[in-house]
């Protein structure tokens, strides 16, 4: 699954189940292991689209595991290829991607209280860096509008 697309981190999405995906309303649900236990809004439900969901395809096993990936490691390594492929030349993890879907949906909309429920913050404090990076881009906006000759 994209993580550009849904914000879910690496240890969740490896931990995903078809039991987790409610095909007839086009919802994922789940439980954060962040902070499973630990908080009564660990719950997560996320609206998923036709792109999202063609990525899953449905299983009669509700306890299987929704993608077969390799360890942590392995995905480490396969990034850091693409990265190198890619020519960038930033650090860059798979919770990187988790940061580009909140500010790309901030960007196309979205409000900063549904940015902070799709990641599964139980409240703002977290989501200051997001606003920072999309108050950047509109500064950088403004700032490439060609200047008035009065």
């Amino acid at each position: 699954m994209n993580r550009l697309y849904n914000g879910i981190r690496h240890c969740e999405v490896i931990e995903l189940k078809y039991r987790n995906v409610d095909y007839s309303n086009r919802l994922l649900k789940f439980e954060q292991l962040k902070t499973k236990g630990k908080n009564a809004s660990s719950g997560v439900v996320i609206p998923l689209n036709d792109g999202l969901l063609s990525l899953i395809e449905d299983s009669d096993n509700k306890d299987e595991y929704t993608f077969t990936l390799p360890s942590h490691t392995m995905c480490n390594k396969a990034l850091k290829r693409w990265v190198a492929r890619a020519g960038i030349k930033k650090h860059i993890t798979w919770h990187c991607g988790r940061h580009s879907f909140a500010v790309n949906i901030l960007n196309n909309g979205a409000n900063i209280e549904t940015v902070a429920s799709l990641l599964g913050h139980s409240g703002l404090k977290h989501m200051e860096k997001y606003t920072r990076a999309v108050d950047e881009l509109k500064q950088k906006a403004i700032d490439s509008l060609p200047e008035l000759k009065l």
